[in-house]
């Protein structure tokens, strides 16, 4: 946890005069995007308190949250560390004079989106490729048993080129076809991630 995230708050506070403007000014674009992939990959909960996140103008804390969407302070709390952990939300913490208790107060960054949509096209772009390595640079034998696993050429001399779970002949396995398919998903996925970073410049 970073020290910007979360303030060492050292002196007892009043909560009601505490809380501090969070309001960013964010394109109808990185509103849309944010709301598509909170509720893609966090799902809808997650969603809800995202957008009470984008319609207020200063921090808010998870009983607020909870009280206006009428959901359980756990659920909140469990949706509100999703978006801290996918690094679109951070907090900050005070200790109420008044109850000695520590109050979270919470920040949306949605202008972080555009970063995290291209990490992940990225993360995903990786992937691809290092799978694409693996295929081009391996000579592979099966025992044409849907059941049992691909072997690498060494793993099938070790094994005498007998399949060590059902005991079948392994036999060359032609991967040309799945080389193709991934070739052609890193060219599509580049091909996304050029237009999503020209929208993203608003360029055309």
């Amino acid at each position: 946890m970073s020290k910007e995230d979360v303030s060492k708050s050292g002196e007892n506070e009043d909560v009601s005069s505490s809380k501090m403007t969070s309001k960013i000014n964010i394109s109808e674009r990185q509103r849309q995007t944010l709301i598509e992939v909170v509720d893609d990959i966090a799902g809808e909960e997650v969603k809800k308190v995202t957008l009470v996140l984008l319609n207020v103008d200063e921090e808010t804390t998870d009983e607020e949250i909870s009280e206006k969407l009428d959901m359980r302070l756990n659920q909140v709390r469990k949706s509100l560390y999703k978006l801290y952990d996918l690094q679109l939300a951070t907090f900050r913490r005070i200790r109420d004079k008044s109850t000695g208790w520590f109050v979270y107060f919470w920040t949306l960054h949605p202008e972080r989106i555009d970063m995290f949509v291209e990490k992940k096209q990225q993360e995903v772009l990786e992937k691809l490729q290092s799978r694409l390595d693996y295929e081009e640079s391996n000579m592979f034998f099966t025992c044409n048993n849907p059941e049992c696993p691909r072997v690498i050429f060494q793993e099938a001399m070790d094994q005498n080129f007998e399949c060590d779970r059902c005991g079948g002949r392994l036999e060359a396995f032609d991967n040309e076809q799945l080389i193709t398919v991934l070739k052609e998903k890193i060219v599509e996925l580049e091909e996304i991630k050029d237009k999503t970073q020209k929208i993203m410049k608003g360029e055309k």
